[in-house]
């Protein structure tokens, strides 16, 4: 008893972390002070996990950690800790309802450890709705945004029918089998010698994996995207590219890896995993390349194609029995997305905070010239957009490189032929960005950058945080050895 609760202590730190949130702000609000509990919750809970490393749950518990859950939930966690310091100076000029936005965060981020620790298809099912309905909330934070509100309601509908195929689909499974169990599953077809999957289990897995289409926006589930990303606020639109996809695709790659080793028709679903990632990939980048001025779209049809570009993690080891190699190459497409796609969307939203009336703050033409105004911000931007374009010297290359073996691996030649094309038409829409950002300003961008930016200590400090993350991206790029070292020691 004693060491199942030592084993909950960051679960038991993160739910305490909210209801002191939730007295806190029944007793007084304040942005700032919401902020330092937050983010002193977040580190005490990163903390507790290094402290509970080397203990485990028993096999037949809801969760089961292992060097995987500890790496990935450290990770998600300070990702949660830097998408607070970027909300911060926005919620600052909101008039109503700051504090509750850090809750919805962290409500989220419990909905996280659950899921990357599942061992049980309740546990997995009560990951996912954590994370998934905080996002609802948080879509429509900005009630004076009109579109918000369309964004949270699209997202909410195909929230909810996801959901229904998810446990559609565990119902299946637990009509086969009577249980829920992850590792119950694995030992019954093997103490059983079981060659072939039942076939409502099949549909059932079938029917799990279109439901999380839905949450990683894989085509021909990615409709609601682009809406919700132009109607969301930039925080919040960090926190789904970022937070909630990173978490989903995490836990997708073990549950498909659980499911590879008892499957013996897997190479079903290989089949369909390399239509969902061709589709993802072709459709992510030709919208994006045709979308002509709203960033924000841009990328969110470009999260569509990097998704497809992850999914040949998901096909390599649906073929190959031993899986480190493609776990460690998956750790650095997860740290370069997350990284990429956190700093310019965090740049974007610190310059949104200051320009609240200004609606055109997501448009291509509102950055034209910003070398002009502030250089260092220019070159951030173009490191990280260049390794999501996976430019050389940059750590979004040595992704799209390991993407592209593994492609070579299972021998998949117009897989990676296509990995090729989708990276040639992304640059294309990535260099649009880049190159307006070094022309001549025009009279309507004068405001992009006000004085009172320039002086304010708090927009100093994120561009320090900015400039630090570019530097890592770029060291990665010339020397990966070190993060592939870091990575081979705790996956």
């Amino acid at each position: 008893m004693t060491k199942l609760l030592v084993l909950l202590i960051p679960f038991i730190i993160m739910v305490l972390l909210s209801i002191i949130l939730l007295i806190k702000i029944s007793i007084k609000r304040d942005n700032l002070t919401s902020l330092i509990i937050t983010i002193l919750g977040f580190i005490l809970t990163i903390i507790s996990i290094i402290y509970t490393k080397n203990i485990n749950f028993s096999k037949n518990y809801l969760f089961f950690k292992d060097n995987y859950s500890f790496f990935y939930n450290i990770l998600l966690i300070i990702n949660n800790i830097l998408i607070c310091l970027i909300s911060y100076i926005w919620l600052s000029f909101l008039k109503y309802n700051k504090d509750e936005f850090y809750l919805l965060i962290i409500i989220s981020t419990i909905g996280s450890m659950v899921l990357i620790n599942a061992n049980n298809f309740i546990t997995m099912l009560m990951g996912i709705e954590l994370i998934s309905i905080p996002i609802c909330g948080l879509i429509s934070y900005d009630i004076r945004s009109k579109y918000s509100l369309e964004a949270s309601i699209k997202y909410m509908i195909l929230s909810t029918i996801s959901s229904s195929f998810l446990i559609l689909g565990i119902s299946f499974i637990y009509l086969d089998y009577g249980n829920l169990n992850f590792i119950y599953l694995i030992n019954h077809y093997s103490y059983n010698n079981i060659y072939l999957i039942k076939y409502l289990s099949l549909i059932g897995i079938f029917l799990i994996l279109i439901s999380l289409g839905f949450k990683l926006s894989i085509v021909p589930f990615h409709l609601w995207t682009p809406d919700v990303y132009q109607g969301s606020s930039m925080p919040v639109t960090i926190f789904l590219t970022t937070f909630s996809k990173s978490a989903i695709f995490i836990f997708l790659v073990k549950f498909l890896i659980y499911f590879s080793q008892i499957n013996y028709n897997r190479f079903f679903f290989y089949k369909i995993l390399i239509i969902l990632s061709i589709l993802s990939i072709i459709f992510g980048n030709i919208m994006a390349a045709i979308t002509k001025n709203n960033i924000k779209r841009i990328l969110g049809y470009s999260s569509i194609a990097q998704m497809g570009y992850m999914f040949v993690i998901l096909i390599y080891n649906q073929i190959y029995v031993t899986h480190t190699f493609s776990l460690e190459m998956m750790s650095i497409c997860i740290i370069s997305y997350i990284i990429s796609n956190f700093s310019i969307l965090g740049i974007m939203s610190i310059l949104s905070s200051f320009n609240l009336k200004d609606k055109n703050i997501d448009k291509i033409y509102y950055y034209r010239g910003l070398f002009w105004y502030d250089p260092t911000l220019t070159i951030i931007l173009t490191i990280m957009l260049l390794s999501l374009a996976g430019i050389p010297i940059t750590i979004g290359f040595i992704s799209k490189f390991y993407l592209i073996i593994l492609s070579i691996k299972i021998k998949l030649w117009y897989l990676t032929s296509i990995i090729i094309l989708g990276s040639t038409i992304g640059l294309y829409y990535y260099l649009r960005i880049i190159i307006s950002m070094y022309l001549i300003p025009s009279e309507i961008n004068k405001n992009i950058y006000l004085n009172t930016i320039k002086n304010n200590n708090f927009f100093i400090f994120i561009k320090k945080l900015m400039l630090f993350l570019a530097i890592i991206t770029v060291f990665l790029g010339f020397y990966p050895e070190l993060i592939i070292q870091i990575i081979k020691k705790y996956i």
